[in-house]
């Protein structure tokens, strides 16, 4: 979906009304009641929050909308059950609910292939929360064969799990992101690039748009679990420039280094927007950045507004190459569901690399 560019007038009432959203001593949107929500000691015990491995006992029951619709995780399938939910189309190869449309070899189930529109559901619902973003018409989705054909068709490895380009994205087989455990969060991070491209976002520089989107995907315990093997090497964060140039450019022709650099790349850039959502103002501040920016105003501009600074100086506070990561170097060999499951008695769950 594209978005004409709004005239001057209209991007100065875009900075106007975030301007308008006085709260602090220095008239900046308000801050959130409760963040940060942690204090170092607290995240370097309980780790990121990681929402998307639930226990899924026999007492669960799927999420209920504002008007008592179940949505999201199994309601369109449950287990190889076609449950035939009126507002899912299915043809041979094809599934679609709302925006969102999959395309598939015949030869799957559609059941196999249906989980990653359940997630897509749940995530615009959360992700357009967080962000404060509408969704586009459509978002079509290709869903290959195997990751033979993915690389084939993205030239990306697997841990890459997504290319997500002019409106549309190949995303890796569903079977496998479901055996890496990692479906919902690849659901959530393209969902949360799909709002931001369709918003009149793309002007944003990359270490905000990928960070966003990992952040929105709950990814913090993976990339954090992924630096592993990198952190006897020295120190694994990257500066804002050096995440930029990494995500702009094309994957690098020695797998292992871009695999390594593609992963520091982004667990830079969450972390960076970690800082910028927990120690900045929570996501009023960040909504009304949005906002302003999808309504016209300039980049620099709107991010004046909301939080005080220009983008480059907004990147130089937040900088993650010159602090030490937020958990440490400590490896999170658990789930937490939320912060403090782990104090609270859950039982802990080793984690393993993917590759």
């Amino acid at each position: 979906m594209s978005r004409r560019r709004p005239s001057l007038p209209v991007r100065a009432v875009a900075v106007a009304g975030l301007l308008a959203l006085v709260g602090c001593a220095a008239g900046l949107p308000p801050v959130d009641p409760g963040f940060p929500r942690f204090t170092p000691e607290q995240l370097r015990t309980d780790g990121y929050p990681d929402p998307h491995h639930p226990d899924i006992g026999p007492g669960w029951t799927p999420r209920v909308d504002g008007r008592g619709r179940a949505f999201g995780y199994r309601t369109i399938c449950e287990g190889p059950r076609w449950l035939d939910r009126p507002d899912v189309a299915r043809s041979a190869g094809r599934l679609a609910l709302g925006p969102f449309s999959v395309e598939f070899d015949s030869v799957y189930d559609p059941c196999q292939i249906a989980p990653l529109l359940e997630h897509c559901e749940a995530a615009l619902a959360d992700v357009g929360a967080l962000l404060g973003l509408a969704p586009g018409d459509s978002l079509p989705i290709l869903d290959p064969d195997n990751l033979d054909e993915y690389k084939q068709l993205t030239g990306q490895g697997p841990w890459r799990m997504m290319r997500y380009r002019d409106g549309a994205c190949t995303i890796q087989p569903v079977p496998v992101l479901i055996a890496r455990t990692l479906l919902p969060h690849a659901a959530y991070e393209l969902v949360a690039r799909w709002l931001l491209d369709v918003n009149g976002c793309g002007a944003l520089p990359l270490w905000l748009r990928e960070g966003l989107a990992v952040y929105a995907a709950d990814l913090g315990v993976h990339l954090n679990n992924y630096m592993a093997q990198y952190r006897p090497d020295g120190p694994v964060l990257l500066a804002p420039g050096e995440i930029d140039a990494l995500l702009a450019a094309a994957p690098l022709p020695d797998p292992e280094t871009d695999r390594q650099m593609h992963r520091r790349a982004h667990y830079s850039a969450f972390v960076m927007v970690w800082r910028l959502v927990e120690d900045q103002g929570g996501p009023t501040r960040l909504r009304a950045f949005l906002a302003a920016v999808r309504d016209g105003a300039a980049p620099d501009a709107a991010c004046r507004a909301a939080y005080g600074l220009d983008l480059a100086a907004l990147a130089a506070r937040l900088d993650a190459s010159r602090g030490p990561e937020p958990l440490g170097d400590a490896v999170q060999s658990r789930t937490p569901h939320l912060p403090g499951a782990a104090r609270d008695g859950a039982a802990p769950e080793k984690r393993t690399s993917d590759e």
